[in-house]
C-alpha cells in the first residue's frame, strides 16, 4: 500500500487507540532521493526509546526492542524486525522501518559492511559477535560508527529478521 502523507514519527497512545491496523505496511516512495522506504504500524509492548532503536515484531505485530532474550534462540528466530521512527510508549502505537535508508542504533565503532547482531543492550546492535546472540538479517551500514554508541543515519533495510545464533 503507498503511503505518501503518513508520518512515519506519528506515535499514538494506548488511550488513543490505534490509528492503522496492527500490521499494516506502507510503502512512501516521495522521499525526493528516488529510495523507497517501507514501514510497519505495530503495538508497542515495552516502551521504545527513540529513533533507530531496533525493534522484534512478533506474530501479533507486538514489538519490543532487541536484546538477549527477546531474539534469544526458540524466543525470535525468524521473527520480523524494524527501526523505530519515534519513542514510543508502552501500549502505544507507531511505526517501525523494514525497508530503504534510515536510522539504527548501534554500539561504539560497528563497522561499515559486516554483519550485525543483537547486544545486550536494548534496542542497539553491533558487528562483535558475542556468543548466544543472534544475528540481525538484512541490515547494514553504510558508514561505520564513531567511537561512542550512537544512532548511524547510514543504515539499510532490506525486511530484516533474526537471523542465526552467533
Amino acid at each position: 500500500m503507498s503511503g505518501i502523507g503518513i508520518d512515519p514519527t506519528s506515535v499514538r497512545t494506548s488511550a488513543e487507540g490505534a490509528e492503522f491496523r496492527l500490521g499494516t505496511v506502507m510503502d512512501n516512495n516521495d522521499q525526493g532521493d528516488g529510495g523507497t522506504l517501507s514501514y510497519i504500524y505495530v503495538n508497542a509492548g515495552e516502551a521504545i526509546t527513540g529513533l533507530g532503536y531496533l525493534c522484534v515484531i512478533d506474530s501479533a505485530n507486538i514489538a519490543e526492542m532487541t536484546d538477549a532474550t527477546s531474539t534469544a534462540p526458540g524466543a525470535g528466530a525468524g521473527m520480523r524486525v524494524g527501526a523505530a521512527q519515534a519513542a514510543i510508549a508502552s501500549g502505544g502505537y507507531g511505526w517501525l522501518q523494514i525497508y530503504g535508508k534510515g536510522s539504527l542504533r548501534t554500539l561504539a565503532s560497528a563497522a561499515l559492511g559486516t554483519a550485525l547482531y543483537c547486544t545486550a543492550t536494548p534496542g542497539a546492535v553491533d558487528d562483535a559477535a558475542t556468543s548466544g546472540l543472534e544475528h540481525m538479517a538484512g541490515i547494514s551500514l553504510g558508514t561505520a560508527t564513531g567511537g561512542s554508541q550512537a544512532t548511524n543515519a547510514d543504515a539499510y533495510f532490506n525486511y530484516p529478521y533474526v537471523g542465526a545464533t552467533a
